[in-house]
């Protein structure tokens, strides 16, 4: 891996040098016989130029590769080409590459100092005087007659480029000839042979995996256009010998189509390959060429249904990978594969089926596409999923419904438009959890780097093969996406199944340790579920009841790591993240009639716990005893709900409802702090805070602001048990029946059992939440009003929103079937 970085330090910091150069190719005889790829550069000075300024390949200096580069600056800097030039990137062993530059020699070609000169050392090998460059880390061969300059990181290839040249045997590759010809001579290419790809690839990224050894193409080049100083582009042509033998021989004879699969692959996928043929005699054909069988006779399982499709795709997905299908007739699909189908389940209106055979498409495409094992499918139009659980057939439709696809995303509205409209094969990727995964398999060191690099604003990767005549024709491309223009996506990562339906709707509580979310929920047999943001089940525990309200976050032990608060009708627990309970709270008590209300008075950790039962409040203190001092033990009727505190500048006050109607206001000792002998109907909603005074609101509509003299007006919102309200510092939200209120801003709704409303504060911003239960429809609104795109999402419960998987990216959950907790992010 060394070497390697040290033969990129050369190529990145020769481009330094300014020359005004003249195309030659007369080089190629010289070229080592294992390159593995090649790179010309013709003009010198305009590829430093346009890749100083090009962004995307900017976005690598970011890295702490470009150190790597640095430690060889002062040495290869004294090095300036005049003409046409090629760097070999020569195999050497398994697992690593030297590199060769050859370029035409010129007076001026090596700049020398007195402190260069010194660190040049010579010996002679047939008669040829082979200098070497000794830095710190690795020399540095090279030599220079009147024709040639050659430099290499080995010894051994300046010593078998001398004797191939002396004795004849440097024959010009004919196959790269011709390769260079259908290049564009006034551009930058690369040439990778097709023999040391799979070489090549391993030895940037070690632990990835290839199913097989066999050679995919013979040749493939590119040319480099880095003109556009907002995108990088690559374009060229991929060779193979036509024997049947090579990967890419599967192409043959096919004819390019539009995709009709990639638009409509999930939003968040990793990526996603997409393979149209609209011949598949022809694919078979090739197929069993490839497998050394008679085309004649060869044949493979369900080619009626084979026959019925054209276009296949496998999306990458954390977790297991998609299969997607393209009906040309629906009909005589469902009939092919209606022998080895048998009805699983329905999920919103669509029927899921499970296959008895599960490898038969990838038996049929390993070679090319290494399809996943599939168990399940479902149709949703020309279009069929398929997928190995019924869980992700279930996200799938969940996002193909929502609109959460490929398709209404920038940055592949923005690629696609830059590509051809048909295609072979084509590759879109996620550059940036492509980044996340291939960071796990390179090195810790390495995976650090890459993590490093910023995509924000080179959000996606697409590649297409497009095969005409003899020839498989390559564009890539990465483009700047303006965060301007980046609309948030909503995409459902994860549907949960319980064992048993939900009691209540599900939570999301803060992980300390990734500073993102996890997910609780209780079932109706009272299992608490703790569920992370990937929608995984981490652990289950059996309580004794439903918990009463919300559960509440604290940390006892002052340290950062936090833990579950809630009371049950009998009980009091407070339980770690890992599931264990926390001593000394395992406290039975009978009759609890409240949620548990949690109390920090300075911020300073020293929580009370008040347990309410019917009109008997217990306070404890954060090591499970009495609190003495606290003398409101006991209210004259039952309490409405839990008691509050509320601090107003320095003043701490504890409310509570009763269900008389009268509104206590205590200060910490319990005492009445501000008597009040107004009674109110109390609506299900909380004492809130606006400004320096209190607000209640009465079943009726009305909203009363009590002043810390005691004081009271009232304001009419509306009248109607209809009415909800929700208010989080200066944000509040008020619905009415056909229309919701966000800050004054008047918003029409469709008519519907709306419930949850709530203000929520996430990432520094407001946001305002309410599902529709009628519809089964969620909305996310931003604090002006606007509600959030593709929204609303499918959602039987009211929803909970915050960051997700760390403090940067936001999700929400919600109830989804009646058993299962859904999982949204939002782009």
């Amino acid at each position: 891996m060394r070497r390697l970085a040290l033969a990129f330090a050369l190529l990145f910091l020769i481009t330094n040098c300014k020359q005004t150069p003249t195309t030659n190719t007369n080089l190629l005889h010289l070229i080592p016989q294992k390159s593995a790829a090649i790179l010309r550069i013709p003009d010198w000075e305009v590829f430093n130029e346009t890749l100083k300024i090009n962004e995307p390949s900017a976005v690598l200096n970011e890295t702490g590769f470009y150190n790597t580069l640095l430690e060889y600056a002062d040495l290869l800097k004294k090095f300036a080409p005049k003409d046409d030039a090629y760097l070999a990137f020569v195999a050497l062993g398994d697992n690593d590459f030297d590199l060769a530059l050859i370029t035409k020699n010129h007076p001026k070609l090596l700049q020398t100092d007195s402190v260069f000169t010194k660190n040049i050392t010579s010996y002679e090998y047939e008669e040829t005087t082979v200098n070497t460059i000794t830095s710190t880390k690795s020399p540095l061969y090279f030599l220079n007659n009147e024709d040639v300059f050659i430099a290499s990181t080995s010894k051994l290839i300046l010593e078998n480029t001398i004797l191939q040249n002396n004795t004849g045997r440097d024959p010009i590759d004919l196959s790269l000839e011709q390769m260079i010809k259908t290049s564009d001579n006034g551009s930058p290419n690369i040439y990778v042979r097709g023999s040391y790809f799979k070489r090549l690839f391993k030895t940037i990224i070690p632990d990835f995996k290839f199913l097989d050894s066999e050679i995919p193409f013979q040749w493939l080049a590119l040319d480099i256009d880095l003109d556009n100083k907002t995108a990088l582009s690559l374009s060229g042509v991929l060779t193979s010998e036509q024997n049947g033998k090579q990967t890419f021989d599967l192409l043959q004879d096919l004819n390019p189509a539009p995709s009709k699969l990639i638009p409509n692959a999930p939003a968040q996928c990793r990526g996603v390959i997409g393979f149209q043929y609209e011949e598949w005699e022809s694919y078979k054909n090739n197929l069993a060429k490839k497998r050394n069988a008679s085309v004649k006779g060869f044949s493979v399982p369900l080619e009626d249904y084979f026959a019925s499709i054209n276009e296949l795709a496998v999306v990458y997905t954390n977790e297991q990978n998609l299969l997607l299908n393209y009906s040309n007739d629906i009909t005589i699909s469902e009939k092919a594969l209606a022998p080895i189908s048998t009805k699983s389940e329905t999920f919103r209106a669509l029927d899921i089926y499970k296959i008895s055979d599960s490898t038969f498409i990838k038996s049929t495409f390993k070679e090319l596409l290494n399809p996943p094992t599939v168990n399940y499918y479902c149709t949703l139009g020309n279009l069929i999923a398929f997928a190995q659980s019924q869980d992700l057939i279930k996200d799938y439709i969940a996002n193909y419904q929502n609109e959460a696809l490929l398709k209404k995303t920038p940055a592949y509205n923005t690629l696609a438009k830059k590509m051809s409209d048909a295609s072979t094969l084509t590759y879109y990727g996620n550059t940036n959890l492509l980044a996340t995964y291939l960071s796990g398999k390179v090195s810790k060191t390495e995976a650090k780097k890459l993590k490093a690099i910023d995509f924000e604003q080179f959000p996606a990767a697409m590649v297409q093969l497009v095969q005409a005549d003899d020839f498989t024709y390559v564009n890539a491309r990465v483009d700047k996406i303006s965060a301007a223009n980046a609309a948030a996506q909503v995409v459902q990562t994860a549907s949960v199944q319980l064992d048993q339906d939900l009691l209540n709707a599900p939570q999301m509580l803060r992980n300390y340790r990734t500073k993102g979310q996890n997910i609780l929920v209780q079932d109706i047999g009272n299992t608490l579920y703790h569920i992370d943001a990937n929608g995984k089940i981490e652990w289950k525990k059996e309580l004794d009841g439903p918990i009463l309200g919300k559960i509440q976050q604290v940390d006892l032990y002052k340290n950062g790591r936090l833990q579950y608060a809630f009371t049950t009708p009998s009980h009091f627990y407070v339980i770690a993240s890992d599931g264990t309970i926390v001593k000394p709270f395992d406290l039975n008590y009978s009759n609890i009639s409240q949620p548990l209300a949690v109390f920090d008075y300075s911020g300073s950790r020293d929580y009370r716990f008040v347990i309410t039962q019917g009109n008997t409040l217990t306070m404890l203190d954060r090591e499970a005893n009495k609190v003495k001092g606290f003398d409101y033990t006991e209210a004259p009727t039952t309490l409405f709900k839990a008691p509050q505190h509320i601090r107003l500048g320095s003043k701490d006050y504890i409310l509570v409802q009763l269900t008389s109607g009268k509104l206590e206001i205590l200060n910490r000792r319990g005492e009445t702090r501000i008597p009040l002998k107004e009674t109110f109907d109390f609506a299900e909603s909380p004492i809130f805070q606006n400004g320096s005074a209190f607000l209640v609101r009465e079943k009726n509509g009305s909203l009363i602001t009590i002043s810390q003299s005691g004081k009271t007006s009232r304001k009419a919102l509306g009248s109607g048990s209809e009415i909800q309200y929700d208010r989080l510092n200066s944000t509040e939200a008020l619905l009415l029946p056909e229309q919701l209120s966000i800050n004054q801003k008047a918003i029409p709704i469709d008519l519907g059992l709306y419930t949850g409303l709530k203000v929520i504060k996430a990432k520094n911003s407001y946001y305002v939440a309410v599902t529709d239960l009628q519809n089964n429809k969620s909305y996310l609104y931003t604090s002006k009003g606007t509600l959030l795109s593709n929204f609303p999402v499918y959602g039987a419960s009211e929803l909970d929103f915050g960051t997700l998987h760390n403090s940067k990216d936001l999700g929400l959950t919600v109830k989804g079937e009646s058993d299962s907790v859904l999982i949204y992010q939002i782009n």
